[in-house]
Formats: C-alpha cells, sequence, structure tokens
C-alpha cells in the first residue's frame, strides 16, 4: 500500500467518478464493490423495442460534465426540440398551471426574490410546502412547486426541505463555467454509456477493482475511505466503525422507484414529458416522453418512462403497496393513468420494469438536521452520495472534484 492510497467502497457513478477526481489528483485507487459488474443503477438495456434506461434517462449539463465526456470519448446528446414542451398537471396537461386568482401571490415572490431574495429564503426545518405557500400562495405550492419537484425528488412536500432543496438558489455563490449546452444532455448511447467508459477509463488507469468482497468495517480505516455506496449500505457498513454516521443515515427515510418503460404507437402527450403534483392524487408521480427528448431511444415506437412510487403522500399508491404488484398490474396502472390523464387508449408493443426498493433518499427535514454529521464523516471515513445535499449525476460530479482537497486536508496513513 502506497502513503497515499484511498480505497472507495462502491462502484456505481458516485464510486466510479470519486475514484477519477482521486486518481487526476496523484492517489493510488482500489474500489471495492458488492456487485459482480460496477454501474449501480445507472444501465442501458437494448431490447426488441428501443433503448431502457434502468435510472436517470439524462443529466443536467454543467461544465465539468462536458469536460468528463469530453475526456472519455463519449458524445453527448441534447434535447429535441419537442422537448421544450414540459407540464404539470392541473385538471390535465398545462404548460402553466396556475389560474389568474393565483397570480398576485406569485407575482408578488418573483418580485421579493429580484428585489431580496434572502426575504423569501426558506427557513430552518421548514417543508416545500410550508415554504411555498407562505411566500407564493397555496395554489403555486401544490401545483408548480410540488409538481416540478415530483420529477426529482419524488417526496412528501409536507416533509421535503425546503431549505436543503431550494436554499441554494437564495446564496450567492461563485459562478461556475456555463457549459456550451444548458438543460438536460445524455450520451448518444444512453447513460450506460457514460458509466462504461469511466470504468474503462479507471482500468487503463490502473485502479484496481475488487468485486463481490465488501465488508462491514469494524474499526476506523488506517487509510483514507470513500464511502460511496447508498445510504442502506452505507449504514450497514458503518455499524462498527462509526456509529454515530450510522445513525445520521438510518435519521432519514429512503424511498421507492418503480419505473415502467413502455413502447406505445402513438403519443399520451408530445413533450418532454408530464408531472403528477401530490395534489391531484394520482396512481403515478410522472411520464417522461423518452423519444420527444432523444429521438434515437426507440425507432419504431414512442417510448415513454411512466414513474411510480416515492414517498409515502407522493402520490395516492403506497410503496410497500407497489412492491407487491406483479409487472402485469404496473403495467394496468400505466395504461389506466394514461387513459384517466391524457384519453390515450393504445396498448403498448412491449415493456420492461425497473423496481429500486428504498434507494431514494427523501429530502425531507429528517436529512436536514442530520445533514451536518454526514458531511463531516468521520475520522478517515468520508461519505459520497447522492443524499449529500443535492440529488443527481451533476451534483455528485460536483462533490468527486472536491473529494482530493478534503482528503489531503483530512485524510491519514497509518
Amino acid at each position: 500500500m502506497t502513503a497515499r492510497h484511498v480505497t472507495v467502497i462502491g462502484a456505481g457513478f458516485s464510486g466510479l467518478t470519486a475514484a477519477h477526481q482521486l486518481v487526476r489528483a496523484g492517489y493510488d485507487v482500489e474500489i471495492v464493490e458488492r456487485a459482480a459488474t460496477p454501474g449501480g443503477l445507472i444501465a442501458t438495456l437494448r431490447t426488441e423495442w428501443g433503448t431502457v434506461e434502468t435510472a436517470a434517462n439524462g443529466a443536467l449539463n454543467t461544465h465539468r460534465l462536458e469536460a468528463l465526456a469530453e475526456e472519455l470519448g463519449v458524445r453527448l446528446l441534447c434535447p429535441a426540440p419537442a422537448a421544450k414542451k414540459r407540464y404539470l398537471y392541473r385538471d390535465g396537461p398545462s404548460r402553466f398551471p396556475l389560474r389568474a386568482g393565483d397570480l398576485p401571490a406569485f407575482i408578488g415572490f418573483v418580485a421579493r426574490f429580484i428585489m431580496n431574495r434572502r426575504s423569501v429564503a426558506p427557513r430552518p426545518q421548514e417543508s416545500v410546502r410550508a415554504w411555498a405557500t407562505r411566500v407564493m400562495g397555496p395554489a403555486a405550492a401544490r401545483y408548480l412547486v410540488e409538481g416540478a419537484l415530483q420529477g426529482i425528488y419524488s417526496g412528501n412536500p409536507e416533509r421535503l426541505s425546503a431549505r436543503v432543496i431550494l436554499g441554494r438558489f437564495f446564496d450567492r455563490r461563485p459562478r461556475e463555467p456555463r457549459p456550451r449546452h444548458r438543460g438536460i444532455v445524455a450520451p448518444e448511447g444512453g447513460m450506460g454509456e457514460l458509466v462504461n467508459a469511466l470504468h474503462a477509463r479507471l482500468r487503463d488507469d490502473g485502479v484496481a477493482f475488487r468485486t463481490q468482497q465488501v465488508e462491514p468495517l469494524r474499526a476506523l480505516p488506517d487509510h483514507p475511505h470513500v464511502i460511496a455506496t447508498g445510504a442502506r449500505a452505507a449504514r450497514d457498513l458503518l455499524d462498527g466503525a462509526a456509529p454515530e454516521l450510522a445513525r445520521a443515515l438510518r435519521a432519514f427515510d429512503l424511498s421507492t422507484l418503480i419505473t415502467i418503460t413502455a413502447f406505445f404507437p402513438d403519443h399520451c402527450v408530445r413533450g418532454f414529458g408530464c408531472l403528477f403534483p401530490p395534489q391531484e392524487r394520482r396512481r403515478a408521480l410522472g411520464v417522461l416522453v423518452n423519444t420527444d427528448i432523444f429521438p434515437n431511444r426507440s425507432r419504431n415506437y414512442v417510448s415513454e418512462t411512466w414513474i411510480l412510487g416515492g414517498a409515502d403522500g407522493a402520490s395516492a399508491l403506497r410503496a410497500a403497496e407497489l412492491l407487491q404488484m406483479t409487472d402485469a398490474q404496473l403495467i394496468d396502472i400505466v395504461l389506466d393513468e394514461r387513459a384517466a390523464a391524457f384519453g390515450a387508449t393504445s396498448k403498448p408493443a412491449g415493456y420492461r420494469v425497473t423496481r429500486w426498493p428504498e434507494t431514494i433518499p427523501h429530502y425531507s427535514v429528517d436529512l436536514e438536521a442530520v445533514l451536518p454529521v454526514l458531511e463531516r464523516g468521520a475520522d478517515n471515513i468520508f461519505l459520497h452520495g447522492n443524499y449529500l445535499g443535492q440529488i443527481g449525476l451533476a451534483k455528485i460530479l460536483d462533490r468527486a472534484a472536491a473529494l482530493p482537497a478534503l482528503i489531503a486536508a483530512r485524510g491519514r496513513w497509518a
């Protein structure tokens, strides 16, 4: 073992990006992974009907993501013009779901945000629903804010932390270099292409991979360890070595997500997709029209990904109910929702179901309370995952870029 050896536990996107940044900073890196192959949640499957993503279908573009893709030789696609149409549901799909009577309170919020944004900033331990109702009125809270957050956080708005999710919009931070394209992007070959290219680059760089060998840490390690697993696996790893961290990881809920990617002969809605606010009490969180975003995802069909689950209170169905359902029952829910919400009654040529039980962190006020503990980590233990302040691949990449300096400042080698 070299004097600058770092062990990364987890070979999903978090672990691979952490290792990539550490290697660039001159560290000797080893990755340990529980599964037989790297990738974590992210994979791109090829079916006879078209492409299926097992997790995100794209990522918010940043200068850092563009640079990584260019380094790896991965071509990023920008969304098609049709994807500019995005819908929130209020008695039907709407580009802007507020009514005339809702506008004065919302316009007042916009004016205060421009003139003195801190006057409308979220308060500690304030939920998304409480904050949005306070600063922009109940209709904007229920249909605009809560609806928009469904596609990312899939949480209960009465528990979601406004400060954790939205606080960054009220702080003055150094400006990052702008990417060439703003918005969502995806590799030409799907999100799995990025993960596979990153894995290959790390192997070329001499990073050692040990698969199917993760064991709980029994004591604080004698060299830096980056825990880049999901929250559930991280707490089990740390019970013996860092019980305070393990308790903090158990202090917030993990949500279940189920996605059904189905291939239809026609559209339910044209555009990026439609999200259903919790207020609507629908059985789905929303739908993405993959082929209107990235047309190469299917040659002969309209590809739609329907999202079910989330935290209890995010939709009319509890995750525990959904996990008991068969694939046939889940596609029946999709067909019922498709008909009720959009009047679309066609049957799919095929579909694929992906289940992620207790995988997505619920960005609740409970998470807000323990976030300082999680960010602090422990002696030679550095947490790196989608529960540390912001969700999404771009944010994970940002945190990976900060790891080398953090380890240089706080890491120690026996």
